[in-house]
């Protein structure tokens, strides 16, 4: 009996999956099969969702023997903060897990004798800086993570590019290169759809929903002065699938910086309030926090998308409000 052809997506339950299956469902993919802790609220966009662990080798065996995967998007991950405070657990899960799903991968290239596509999110969290910088932090700069987050999304990059670019060699199989490993190195990102899950950027979308619950005050976490690159949701699904349409041969790397914006708390506070006058920020820093949002760069170079995919943000901070934030937020305020 034939595998049926799926694209698998781990960690669908987090923002950027609920956002990425909307957006591969309407495209016309009726064959997504997801893979997370906790159940899928809404399985309508989907073929099928296994409630489990990436780190459950049973369920990467039956997986890789019951469909023939053309895409992973392997979203799981322990975010920073969380991770922060389990060190020990963020790597089993941000590496090890990778890796199974690295091998699952390989597995499938080898049976379909195709390379299988792999999306990875890297994170701004790579980068550590000791100082300011002006000039925005290109790819192969200042990668030196001062979190075990940060520690983890660089070595699971390199991961990727090592077996994507060696394993044929090293097994002696000289088909055609198995995985297709692409990454994308996000910056914060704000979604007025789905809320914040621990993200140690999540300074940003938390404001945007106390404003949009007429809440009196946000209690912020960072300081009015940090400023880092931030791109709305639609944006980082529209490149993420921008990146994965690309045809190989047109990618001279396969990790990329992308960004929209980089406001200060102040500058952003100083925006919501035009639309909520009501709205003010008060401030309770958590050091270990701020430490963390200290050591990442301030703005990120985007010009090896540009180059490679024609990458460029839809939304600036401006349109961004006018035409993302506040229409969506209003008409939620009018229902509620």
């Amino acid at each position: 009996m034939s595998r049926k052809k799926i694209i698998l997506i781990t960690g669908a339950n987090g923002e950027i999956g609920k956002n990425l299956i909307d957006y591969l469902s309407k495209s016309g993919s009726n064959n997504i099969v997801t893979l997370d802790l906790q159940p899928l609220e809404d399985t309508s966009k989907i073929y099928k969702h296994i409630t489990g662990s990436i780190l459950d080798q049973q369920i990467i065996d039956d997986v890789n023997a019951d469909y023939e995967i053309s895409t992973i998007y392997h979203l799981a991950a322990m975010l920073s903060t969380k991770s922060e405070y389990a060190p020990f657990n963020a790597n089993q899960v941000n590496v090890n897990g990778t890796l199974n799903l690295i091998d699952l991968a390989i597995k499938q290239g080898t049976m379909n004798n195709s390379p299988v596509q792999f999306f990875f999110p890297s994170s701004i969290a790579v980068y550590g800086l000791d100082k300011n910088i002006v000039n925005p932090i290109k790819e192969s700069e200042c990668l030196n993570p001062k979190t075990i987050y940060g520690m983890n999304k660089l070595y699971c990059e390199q991961l990727g590019i090592y077996f994507s670019k060696n394993y044929h060699r090293l097994t002696k199989d000289y088909s055609p290169d198995l995985l297709d490993f692409r990454s994308i190195r996000f910056p914060g990102l704000i979604s007025i759809t789905t809320h914040p899950t621990g993200g140690t950027s999540d300074y940003i979308p938390e404001m945007l929903h106390s404003a949009s619950k007429s809440e009196e005050d946000y209690e912020c976490f960072v300081n009015k002065e940090t400023r880092l690159p931030f791109m709305i949701m639609p944006d980082a699904i529209d490149a993420i699938c921008k990146l994965m349409k690309v045809q190989k041969s047109y990618l001279k790397h396969q990790v990329y910086n992308i960004s929209a914006f980089s406001p200060s708390v102040e500058l952003f506070h100083n925006k919501i309030k035009t639309y909520f006058p009501d709205f003010n920020v008060t401030y309770n820093i958590n050091e270990e926090r701020q430490k963390m949002v200290n050591g990442w760069p301030s703005e990120v170079c985007c010009e090896r998308a540009l180059y490679d995919w024609d990458w460029k943000a839809k939304y600036n901070l401006d349109n961004a409000f006018s035409e993302y934030f506040i229409p969506y937020l209003k008409s939620k305020a009018v229902n509620s």
